[in-house]
């Protein structure tokens, strides 16, 4: 083989291993800082048992708000409609 073709070969070959390498490093490093970012917004999320009690607090309040409306919408159907007063003219 060619002297000067094997040292061209080996440095084509240098070359494309330090690219790897470069990718390799970069993919570690954003990994790594992918990985301490999830942690940090994970560590953030309210506990799932809490959520569950003002989930049932939320129904609650809607069930209650619910019964009150229907209160009104049947007390209103029972009233008598209000007339403004006549108008002198």
């Amino acid at each position: 083989m060619n002297p000067t073709l094997s040292g061209f070969a080996l440095g084509l070959l240098l070359g494309v291993a330090k690219i790897g390498l470069i990718g390799t490093v970069g993919f570690g490093i954003a990994w790594w800082r992918v990985h301490t970012r999830l942690k940090q917004f994970e560590s953030k999320l309210p506990d799932p048992a809490r959520l569950e009690e003002r989930l049932a607090s939320l129904e609650q309040i809607a069930d209650y708000t619910a019964g009150q409306v229907n209160r009104l919408v049947e007390a209103q159907a029972v009233a008598p409609p209000i007339r403004p007063p006549a108008s002198p003219i």
